[in-house]
């Protein structure tokens, strides 16, 4: 019969048996300046001035490598979010609509109680169309030219490097 901390094909420890004559074993520290790992960079006391520009420039193209992935992964899930916010807003949209136009309707049969068809449709058109009109120019007056800031950021932008240039 084998003992419990070997085993029965091979004849070696097995880990697990140990149990508690793992801590009659002699642990040995290894010094953390002889570990090498790949990819590591030794403390910044360690490495020469050009070393540590090289260094910090590494960092800096790996970080902003990490913050264009990350604006990525972001962008495509709120651009995911506002498609599905679309969606549903132009199926809304489209009953409003679909319901403002049965409004109509019903308002010129009302209308056409009173006098002919025809006028009566005539008539919710001409409103119809003097509403639609008002709101237009009140919508007209409030267009401001798009991305003014930005334009005005980048025209301060070139006149500043014009100026540092000259």
């Amino acid at each position: 019969m084998t003992s419990p901390s070997t085993s029965c094909s091979t004849g070696k420890d097995q880990l697990l048996a140990k149990g508690n004559d793992m801590t009659n074993e002699k642990q040995t520290a290894v010094a953390p300046a002889s570990v090498t790992v790949p990819g590591a960079v030794a403390p910044a006391s360690a490495l020469s001035t050009p070393q540590l520009v090289t260094e910090a420039a590494r960092e800096a193209i790996n970080l902003v490598k990490t913050e264009i992935e990350l604006a990525k992964a972001e962008l495509k899930e709120d651009l995911k979010s506002e498609i599905t916010a679309a969606k549903g807003l132009s199926v809304a949209a489209i009953c409003a609509l679909g319901t403002f136009n049965m409004l109509l309707v019903a308002a010129a049969f009302a209308l056409a109680n009173v006098v002919p068809g025809w006028a009566a449709a005539l008539i919710v058109a001409a409103v119809v169309g003097l509403l639609g009109g008002i709101a237009g120019a009140v919508g007209w007056k409030h267009i401001k030219s798009p991305l003014s800031r930005t334009r005005k950021s980048l025209e301060e932008d070139v006149r500043w490097v014009k100026e540092r240039a000259a």
